[in-house]
């Protein structure tokens, strides 16, 4: 006879900031936050479309005769939040383009499907738009937004919705 006995065990398991995100904007005034902002939000995007890319920034480098680096220096990443959604019949359309061309500045904001994980907020950015379409899935639009330094705080904050 052999006894088997289980000890309970705590499990925590990790937050991660996956899944299905809420995406909102809000279009800035002056180049500025506006007072009380009032978030718009996105249609559902298009799977796994949703992106933040981070370039890091350049390196200066100070170098002596013979090649040493004797000081460096790191410029500041560069931040791009891309997304696709559908374009529908019954779209309206949620910032309008010319041709691509966006001129307004807009702040744009991510909730992770997770309420309990962390999102993020870029206060500040220019946005440019695409229009795609093919046969198999129709038409789409991708959004790119590109940080832009706020007048204060970073350019990629965590947001908690």
């Amino acid at each position: 006879l052999v006894l088997i006995i289980k000890k309970k065990q705590n499990i925590m398991a990790n937050i991660i900031s996956w899944g299905k995100p809420k995406l909102e904007y809000v279009k800035l005034e002056n180049g500025e936050m506006p007072q009380t902002p009032t978030w718009k939000a996105f249609p559902t995007p298009v799977e796994n479309s949703t992106k933040l890319e981070t370039e890091e920034g350049d390196s200066k480098e100070a170098k002596v005769e013979g090649g040493e680096i004797i000081a460096t220096r790191k410029n500041a990443s560069k931040y791009k939040l891309e997304f696709e959604i559908y374009e529908t019949d019954d779209l309206v359309i949620p910032i309008p383009d010319e041709d691509g061309i966006i001129l307004d500045q807009y702040a744009v904001r991510l909730s992770p499907e997770n309420s309990s994980a962390k999102g993020f907020i870029m206060d500040k950015t220019n946005v440019s738009s695409v229009k795609t379409w093919d046969s198999e899935i129709g038409g789409k639009i991708k959004y790119t937004f590109t940080a832009l330094k706020p007048k204060t705080g970073k350019m990629l904050k965590e947001y908690n919705g």
